[in-house]
């Protein structure tokens, strides 16, 4: 009698749903049964048709979408075709990780549910799903569905494996010292060789806040060198950074791989997914340079192996340590509170030494990073507003984003790659409200120029900044359309003399905006960071309406929800 099996799939944005599948697959593998961890779109969805016990990981992204790699696997699930009992032979369950401030709070994890029920399939174990602004976080409310997923699926495991015993990679790589050459490259020749992207050429990477600003952000030029470019307002682009050859070093030196670091690479098992491909002329230092997240914060997944790899007691049991739910807390305080990074990890156990075999396990992939489009749609050149990530961490130390380090150290007439990611988004026809703190005035740009180009002028600007003369983010070409008429301005600043917020001003032209919204059916579109922000914005509008129209707030919650699902209240952060 064969091992029974589990196929996890995850759909994940930022690697969150990708790690508890990833959590969650190896403690199957300890259970003894034939584990399949994949994202929902690298999945051979005919497979579908053989599994027996699945899970379905995923975040929500957007205005309650599925993930960039879950958007083929929603696409079929979506056949009008597929009979009642498709999947009537199969048992799932579902895990959503969700964050309240967005109204389609945890949308994805639900459509695929109920499609599942709808294709003939049962539950296995109860769904569940998480709260990012919670006081649990994900963490929490992943620990107690994942304690009652594994009680069910004991039962159905022949016996479970010494967790002291280290498995066999699941993507195992292998060096090819004999008979080859080492390959010795330019790290930046070597990055454009992901065929798969476009190529563009940086034709300007200027600074647009003052030089005694603490936030360096960047207006970002690319010229389209494929004859490929085509976007549209509210698209966004990716970018495809890579680590600084020192830190690469630091770790081939530390882990003694010197020696096999230069020579061709071969990939042996299945290769994982990696957006854009992987470069060509593969050896370890490209595949660590341009391929593998080693600035990254080390999850659970990272110390669930690392800890085989340690020859000293007291560090391989500090290492167990971290890689157990219940001491998430003390994980938190050595990983994610200094924002330690696995290269950092790595160096601080002296006596870690990992088995190149296994470091596509260990080491997340790097994933492109998002920015929103500031410029009107053009053939040739596409624009981006980046603000460079430097901070201090609680312990003192300096830390930088590994794709705004990679884009401030960007120079005229460098080549990189980059793809454009089209966005569902659409504006319906009257006034526009748009409210942009900080960079999230990128996107709002690229749509106000097109709607300047097309004769549009009912606009109304809600920008939020610290300063006038620091960081008001293309601040003359507001006050240059707004005298002339061609846009009303509202700015915010909220360090100058004058303190004010965006919800502050929103609220001040209550009148104003309850009239765009209720009389002359505006659009309200919000875009920047998450957290407070998007939640203050919304209690403002639903207080404006509660005001004028002498309704409860339960009613001018619904009313918000009822402008969402027309596409009148649009809502993009991040």
């Amino acid at each position: 009698m064969g091992h029974p099996s589990i196929t996890i799939l995850y759909g994940s944005e930022t690697g969150n749903s990708q790690e508890f599948a990833q959590v969650l697959g190896r403690k199957c593998l300890y259970l003894s049964l034939n584990t399949v961890v994949s994202s929902l779109d690298n999945f051979d969805l005919k497979r579908l048709l053989d599994v027996k016990l699945l899970v379905v990981i995923c975040s929500t992204t957007g205005q309650g979408d599925i993930p960039r790699n879950g958007k083929k696997f929603w696409k079929f699930m979506l056949k009008k075709g597929l009979p009642n009992d498709l999947l009537s032979h199969l048992s799932f369950t579902t895990f959503g990780l969700g964050d309240s401030s967005y109204a389609k709070f945890n949308y994805a994890i639900r459509k695929i549910h109920k499609r599942l029920i709808q294709l003939g399939a049962h539950e296995f174990s109860d769904r569940a799903e998480s709260d990012e602004q919670s006081p649990e976080g994900n963490e929490g409310y992943y620990a107690e569905w994942e304690r009652l997923l594994l009680e069910k699926i004991k039962k159905l495991s022949h016996h479970e494996i010494d967790p002291n015993t280290l498995l066999p990679p699941m993507n195992g790589i292998v060096a090819q010292t004999n008979k080859f050459k080492k390959i010795t490259s330019n790290v930046k020749e070597v990055a454009l060789t992901r065929f798969e992207l476009l190529t563009g050429v940086i034709e300007v990477n200027e600074r647009i806040t003052s030089a005694d600003h603490f936030q360096d952000v960047r207006r970002l030029v690319i010229k389209d060198t494929s004859n490929s470019l085509e976007y549209k307002p509210g698209d966004t682009i990716a970018l495809y950074p890579s680590n600084d050859p020192k830190d690469v070093e630091s770790l081939i030196e530390d882990q003694d791989w010197q020696d096999i670091a230069d020579f061709p690479l071969i990939i042996d098992g299945p290769t994982p997914t990696i957006e854009g491909g992987l470069v060509k002329k593969l050896t370890l230092r490209s595949l660590l340079t341009h391929h593998l997240d080693i600035m990254s914060i080390p999850r659970r997944s990272f110390f669930m192996i690392a800890h085989h790899f340690s020859t000293d007691e007291r560090e391989r049991e500090k290492l167990y340590e971290f890689s157990l739910i219940d001491n998430i807390d003390a994980l938190y305080d050595y990983a994610n509170r200094p924002r330690r990074s696995i290269l950092e990890t790595i160096l601080e156990f002296h006596s870690l030494r990992v088995p190149v075999q296994y470091v596509f396990d260990l080491i997340p992939t790097i994933k492109p990073r998002l920015f929103s489009i500031s410029s009107t749609p053009s053939p040739s050149t596409v624009e981006l507003t980046v603000a460079i990530v430097e901070y201090r961490t609680i312990i003192k130390r300096l830390r930088k984003g590994v794709c705004t380090r990679w884009v401030k150290e960007l120079e005229e007439n460098d080549r990189i790659k980059f793809s454009v990611h089209p966005n569902n988004v659409k504006f319906p026809p009257g006034p526009l409200i748009m409210v942009a703190p900080g960079t999230g005035i990128a996107p709002v740009k690229s749509i106000i120029e097109q709607r300047l180009e097309l004769g549009m002028q009912d606009m109304y600007l809600f920008t939020g900044n610290r300063f006038h003369d620091k960081d008001f983010l293309y601040g003359d070409l507001w006050e240059s359309l707004a005298s002339k008429n061609q846009l009303r301005l509202f700015p915010s600043f909220s360090r100058d003399e004058k303190k004010s917020y965006v919800q502050d001003t929103l609220y001040a032209q209550s009148d104003l905006i309850f009239d765009l919204i209720y009389n002359k059916n505006a659009t309200f579109y919000l875009c920047g960071s998450s957290g407070k922000m998007p939640i203050q914005v919304r209690i403002t509008i639903e207080t404006i309406l509660e005001d004028h129209l002498g309704i409860s707030n339960e009613e001018s919650t619904k009313f918000c929800l009822e402008l969402e699902n027309k596409g009148r209240y649009i809502q993009e952060t991040w």
